[in-house]
């Protein structure tokens, strides 16, 4: 039982490395290429477009093709904006990947003075390219012909001695003819300049941009904010009726509150001016008005000399001739 873990266990782990050293190998590209040749073309890519007159840099970034306006404008934002400096060299390490729709990427990293760059300039496959060579053969074939020899040997003979071609075989020989005509297997579709910068370089850039974006941002909403808050006044300005209706509201509104205030102000005058009289009317009674024991006296004087008149001398408290009977005096109330 244990063996048969234990070889269990194995295979396991001989899948499971065999998947990661899988995972690990080369990328297989989209299309086989001659890195010597991609190279060589990228270079030529480099000095045509490194450092261009102002004539050509207007002409390439209005009227060209899309390999030169970005070729032209990578190479000229590396001098304006990343500030490289001269240019040195073109023989920096070199990168092949793959690329979006079936192409190559073919990435070559050029020394300058201040910093490296690296250049990377998607190519596609040429489809003509093996048409353009069995034309090639053709021609030289009937060129042999005419002298009793066949392909191979003419081409060796009249291009033999130059180190521009690849006399190892045919095929190798019609390919670099047909380069040094300016025809490669591969077209250029769109070229990328990039300065190359450490990571401290990269997180201090990025620590910028962030603040400078998240400021811009603020500073918008801050706008936006005030021109929201502006959104009020705009039917005053635009709309006279509504002003005029307004300003009625308003002067209205002050007429109430003046009426009002008057109306106060009148009453608490009337007020006073009542309480006032009211004070001097009682002052005055109380120094006109006699006590009672004086009020007493007199009235009781004058019925005894009713009484006399009458010849009947009677009590106080008794009915005169004319039936008036004094029950009680009271105080009234005023």
């Amino acid at each position: 039982m244990n063996k048969k873990i234990k070889k269990m266990l194995l295979l396991v782990l001989v899948l499971t490395f065999s998947l990661i050293f899988t995972g690990c190998g080369e990328e297989e590209l989209n299309y086989q290429v001659n890195e010597k040749v991609m190279q060589q073309y990228t270079k030529q890519i480099i000095d045509q477009y490194k450092d261009v007159a102002d004539y050509e840099e207007d002409y390439y970034l209005n009227e060209g093709t899309e390999l030169e306006r970005s070729a032209v404008a990578g190479f000229k934002a590396a001098q304006t904006t990343d500030h490289v400096g001269a240019y040195l060299d073109s023989n920096g390490p070199i990168k092949i990947s793959n690329g979006v729709d079936g192409k190559i990427n073919f990435s070559q990293i050029c020394h300058y003075e201040n910093r490296e760059v690296r250049v990377t300039v998607s190519y596609k496959e040429n489809k003509a390219f093996e048409m353009d060579k069995a034309k090639v053969y053709y021609n030289l074939s009937e060129a042999a012909a005419q002298y009793g020899m066949d392909a191979a040997t003419y081409a060796s003979q009249m291009f033999g001695q130059s180190e521009d071609f690849d006399m190892s075989s045919m095929d190798k020989f019609l390919e670099s003819y047909l380069i040094q005509n300016g025809e490669y297997p591969y077209i250029a579709e769109e070229c990328e300049v990039s300065a190359v910068y450490n990571k401290k370089e990269l997180v201090s850039m990025a620590g910028k941009n962030t603040a400078i974006g998240m400021g811009v941002v603020f500073c918008v909403l801050i706008f936006i904010s005030f021109i929201i808050s502006l959104l009020k006044y705009l039917p005053m300005i635009f709309d006279a009726d509504i002003r005029k209706a307004r300003a009625d509201k308003k002067a209205a509104q002050e007429k109430a509150k003046k009426s009002t205030e008057e109306m106060i102000i009148g009453k608490s005058a009337e007020a006073a001016k009542a309480e006032e009289v009211k004070t001097v009317a009682a002052k005055t009674s109380d120094d006109n008005l006699m006590n009672d024991a004086e009020l007493v006296a007199v009235i009781t004087a004058a019925i005894n000399a009713a009484n006399e008149f009458s010849g009947v001398r009677a009590p106080a408290y008794t009915a005169s001739n004319d039936k008036l009977v004094v029950r009680s005096i009271r105080r009234a109330k005023r």
